[in-house]
């Protein structure tokens, strides 16, 4: 009994130690996370006034520093958004929003 004992303490050890060290997705704390924030928020209002270039730039930013957080999972769906706006089909979208501006 005392050696079934000892692997069964030994297997709940090995697994405590295994989930210890992989953590989830790891989240910000500090400055980080006030950089992030900045970052984020500044793709976000070069995004609303059509300033495609500096939008990528700081999305990119947050992609590259902090794939893995909440800020980094977000600016990569922005891009996406970014990456639709440049495109062909959403230039002729944009245009075609301009021309019924005047009726709506």
């Amino acid at each position: 009994m005392g050696r079934r004992m000892m692997m069964v303490f030994a297997f709940a050890m090995a697994l405590v130690f295994v989930l210890g060290c992989a953590s989830p997705a790891p989240y910000l704390k500090g400055q980080e996370k006030l950089e992030a924030k900045d970052w984020l928020s500044a793709g976000d209002l070069a995004y609303k006034i059509k300033d495609w270039d500096t939008s990528q730039y700081y999305y990119d930013l947050l992609v590259k520093k902090y794939p893995d957080s909440y800020y980094g999972k977000k600016a990569k769906e922005n891009l996406g958004y970014v990456n639709y706006q440049r495109s062909l089909i959403g230039k002729a979208v944009g245009k075609g929003k301009e021309a019924l501006e005047p009726i709506l």
